[in-house]
């Protein structure tokens, strides 16, 4: 079988994985509800481990697109998964309740059925097998961490993050081919749909009334996501479709779980911080009190992420990618209320762009 991968021709996500990325997204919002209701260390870490693994099996999927040349077959793998998909996300609460049967049941239905397409219609069954034993052990380890005693559970979902970041970080990749043009529009959309939710967040303070105050700081937010996106969409993404299709596929493999798992991790759980940030201060049970946390977590997260993005693929511009995350840090400290923390956030934005403009994107 060819590869759409090594076929002719541009590459563009077909409408069948659009659609599977809205069962994803529905996680994502699961996940941004266990964030918010976070109480204790293990809390949290219970968060990012199914966040962790669920970003690891996406990305599996958008590699295994690349192998599978028939859109019929792509269409039934993509549907199927979906469904496994939709049941972990339903099953993520449980996860403070320590009841993780529903969680583990899907992501091993996840992982069966990536692994078993990979064998079968990628014609990889070798690597697959290696890949999917990794896949297999992490879907265990969530299933059963919530039946453990006490701090057994947390270092159960503890090693799913250990290990997932350890492949990403150290594994070549060089058995698998990718299509460069697929493989930067499937994640670019996946990220826009995620600030979606963020916008979202927004829009519940207009429903509670017009206050002026309000107004202002929902105008505010929706700059900063704005911006946000700007500091990916404005080019980054162009530059790293570029940059993906003049690497040899045994580079390519590498760069990509750099820039587009670990990087892409790291800013999708700035975006989600920065959502449950707006949710505790535009929802009913407004807390003002954590949205310098959140939003000062969100944008080092963040900008952390693409700095390491742009590094991962060998970009200019990753110095003033660090600073902002360094000055995200300002805003745990600053004791402003929330229109000074949504502007000193709106300005630190601004600024990381205004770098990249004053730099003029050499890579262009």
């Amino acid at each position: 079988m060819i590869s759409a991968a090594q076929g002719a021709g541009e590459r563009r996500a077909a409408t069948v994985e659009l659609l599977f990325d809205l069962t994803f997204v529905f996680a994502i919002t699961q996940i941004t509800h266990l964030l918010k209701a976070a109480h204790t260390p293990a809390d949290l870490v219970g968060a990012l481990s199914v966040l962790t693994f669920l970003w690891w099996m996406y990305g599996g999927y958008v590699w295994l697109a690349s192998h599978i040349a028939s859109h019929r077959a792509l269409t039934a793998v993509m549907l199927v998964a979906m469904a496994g998909t939709f049941f972990l996300a339903i099953g993520i609460p449980g996860l403070h309740e320590h009841s993780t049967a529903v969680v583990g049941g899907g992501a091993l239905f996840v992982v069966a059925v990536h692994t078993l397409a990979f064998a079968t219609l990628g014609g990889l069954v070798g690597p697959t097998l290696r890949f999917g034993v990794v896949n297999v052990g992490t879907a265990l380890l969530l299933g059963i961490s919530g039946y453990l005693p006490g701090l057994a559970g947390s270092m159960a979902q503890a090693l799913v993050i250990i290990i997932l970041v350890g492949m990403a970080l150290f594994y070549t990749a060089r058995a698998f081919t990718l299509a460069p043009d697929h493989f930067v529009e499937r994640h670019g959309l996946l990220l826009l749909i995620v600030f979606g939710e963020s916008v979202i967040s927004i829009g519940i303070s207009l429903s509670a009334g017009g206050m002026v105050t309000g107004l202002i700081e929902a105008g505010l937010s929706l700059a900063i996501i704005i911006a946000l996106w700007s500091a990916y969409f404005a080019g980054d993404d162009r530059r790293a479709e570029r940059r993906l299709s003049d690497l040899t596929p045994a580079e390519r493999g590498r760069a990509a779980l750099i820039a587009y798992w670990f990087a892409f991790l790291v800013m999708i759980g700035g975006v989600l911080c920065l959502s449950v940030g707006l949710k505790e201060h535009f929802g009913a049970e407004s807390g003002d009190a954590n949205l310098s946390f959140w939003l000062g977590l969100g944008l080092v997260l963040y900008f952390a992420g693409t700095a390491l993005f742009r590094y991962g693929l060998g970009l200019r511009g990753v110095a003033p990618r660090i600073a902002a995350a360094a000055a995200g840090c300002v805003l745990l400290l600053l004791p402003l209320g929330p229109v000074g923390l949504l502007g000193a956030a709106l300005a630190i934005a601004v600024a990381a762009l205004a770098a990249d403009a004053v730099a003029g994107r050499v890579d262009d």
